[in-house]
């Protein structure tokens, strides 16, 4: 498969799954979450995942492919479990999740084709669930080794992890990465992983930035908006007035907002703005994956005003 030249080529590696709502079930993850929002904004989303060979699977796949998805990359498994996590939401559409581990995507197998892949692709979003198994981690460092040239994103979504799961996964992780993307809640989690629990958040940034090299750190903050740090200064950039149905996967969109900017050189309060936009109209949907194009988000940013 070709790798296409309009727009940008924009591979997530990681766990691909079904959120299950009682008996409703839509496409989640968040590398997938991501290269379903960049397809949807113009991108060429590539999903290296893997999932099992069963009826979930074959589903999946579909469901993949009904969004424009390559699905080239989405490995097969004969023994594994397709993932999938159960979901409750509380009063506020704050998910609660029940999730399982040993599944298909814990078992990403490096191959070839996918070196191949990694050397074509323009960015790289990745994060922390995948990583809790060495197989599917070994897969993404290697991926990332032969992506020398493309922009490797790293959000870090720590629910299922502790501190000692984190504390092997975030420092490599930080390392490999241009552009982090955090909530607060993670960022109290790195302060503690990397034992900077007396830093302010501008001073954790500031290392941050320094240490890792990074270009680009944002720090979301749910209805309050979001913070960006780059070595060239800091933006903060308010929320906005909805009233959310489900906050599933917002984070993964404001991931996938971000990353569209970024690549088209859009400043860093273009990128804020339009992540936060992106977030909060994933807020007034069910599911993590809602279609949506450009003009759908034009009107939602209108109705805004």
């Amino acid at each position: 498969m070709a790798v296409v030249t309009t727009g940008y080529a924009i591979a997530g590696l990681g766990e691909v799954m079904w959120d299950f709502y009682g008996d409703e079930k839509f496409l989640g993850g968040m590398p997938a979450n991501v290269i379903c929002h960049v397809q949807q904004l113009g991108d060429q989303g590539l999903l290296v995942s893997r999932v099992g060979s069963n009826a979930l699977g074959n589903e999946l796949q579909d469901a993949c492919a009904a969004r424009g998805l390559a699905t080239d990359f989405l490995q097969r498994d004969a023994l594994k479990q397709t993932g999938r996590v159960h979901i409750t939401l509380d009063a506020q559409g704050v998910p609660h999740y029940r999730g399982y581990r040993d599944v298909a995507f814990d078992y990403i197998a490096y191959t070839p084709r996918l070196e191949d892949l990694a050397r074509r692709v323009d960015a790289v979003v990745f994060g922390t669930l995948a990583q809790r198994s060495a197989t599917t981690r070994d897969t993404l460092f290697q991926f990332l080794q032969h992506a020398a040239s493309a922009l490797k994103v790293f959000d870090l979504g720590y629910a299922h992890a502790d501190l000692g799961e984190l504390a092997r996964i975030l420092p490599g992780s930080l390392e490999a990465a241009d552009l982090v993307k955090m909530n607060i809640a993670e960022l109290h989690a790195l302060q503690q992983v990397l034992q900077r629990n007396a830093a302010t958040v501008p001073e954790l940034m500031t290392f941050l930035l320094r240490r890792y090299q990074l270009k680009l750190v944002a720090v979301t903050r749910g209805a309050q908006g979001c913070e960006l740090y780059s070595p060239e200064g800091t933006c903060t950039i308010p929320g906005l007035p909805v009233q959310a149905i489900d906050t599933t996967g917002a984070g993964d969109a404001f991931t996938a907002g971000l990353l569209h900017n970024f690549l088209r050189r859009a400043t860093m309060q273009e990128c804020g703005e339009f992540a936060n936009l992106l977030g909060a109209f994933l807020c007034t949907h069910k599911g993590a994956t809602p279609r949506f194009d450009l003009h759908t988000l034009r009107n939602f940013e209108q109705s805004l005003q």
